[in-house]
């Protein structure tokens, strides 16, 4: 995002020197910044919650400017106490919107375990083939059973990470809601097949929350359409909510 001010002195100027706010806008009353179109979202919130959040907190005024296109010009007016709470908490939305922690601590451990465990597994692969090649077909079997080992401990790391990233996104959100950001598609599938299987017999609204495929890469979404073929699959109704969430019909 980038950030421009009107300082109330008749001027335009550039603001933002690295991230950081410089002493000048300190008496800044009016503010803009400028928003990539889809890192939007994250600013106006589900029926505008976080754009009516911000306001509250801050007591400034924020209105997007819905006649630009990309990037979004966000405007933020008020005293220069106002603006400046304003403007560095629409920043930290965006920011949080363009590098996301979706893992949290716990998860980012596990799956540096895993890694590490898949990379032994590679190089103790390699050192298997150097010794049937070299006709030391013993040695070489002892090196395949090291490297069964090495996948079984990725397997369990990426399990426990699966678990621990979970938690992060779903923590105190009921059964009801499932969001599978930071998530492999098989480990978000595994577990909207067994919430399914406990929920056989509910009634209510299912929000699962697969994304919208914005930090996928050029490939697009890869979880959306997974989770949306399952639905399709178990004769579930559904509707989407957001371009990243559904509604599951339970009845």
């Amino acid at each position: 995002s980038s950030l421009t001010k009107n300082s109330g002195m008749g001027g335009l100027f550039s603001c933002c020197f690295g991230g950081k706010f410089t002493d000048l806008e300190a008496t800044a009353t009016e503010w803009e910044i400028k928003c990539a179109q889809k890192w939007i979202s994250a600013v106006i919130g589900p029926n505008g919650s976080k754009i009516n959040e911000l306001k509250f907190m801050t007591g400034a005024e924020i209105t997007i400017d819905r006649t630009t296109a990309d990037p979004v010009t966000i405007r933020i007016t008020g005293d220069p106490k106002q603006v400046k709470a304003a403007r560095e908490a629409v920043s930290a939305v965006i920011k949080d919107a363009e590098n996301p922690d979706y893992e949290g601590a716990a998860g980012k451990k596990f799956r540096q375990e895993a890694d590490a465990h898949a990379h032994r597994a590679e190089r103790l692969a390699k050192e298997k083939d150097a010794l049937f090649d070299a006709g030391d077909k013993a040695g070489g079997r002892a090196k395949l059973e090291e490297v069964k080992a090495a996948q079984r401990s990725m397997h369990e790391a990426n399990a426990k990470a699966a678990k621990a990233i979970f938690e992060n996104r779903n923590k105190g959100k009921g059964k009801m809601y499932m969001d599978f950001h930071g998530l492999r598609k098989t480990e978000a599938i595994d577990l909207l097949h067994t919430r399914l299987a406990e929920l056989s017999g509910a009634k209510g609204d299912l929000e699962l929350v697969p994304g919208a495929g914005k930090h996928s890469g050029g490939g697009g979404a890869v979880l959306k359409p997974a989770v949306v073929s399952l639905l399709k699959e178990k004769g579930l109704k559904f509707e989407e909510k957001t371009a990243g969430s559904l509604l599951v019909k339970l009845a």
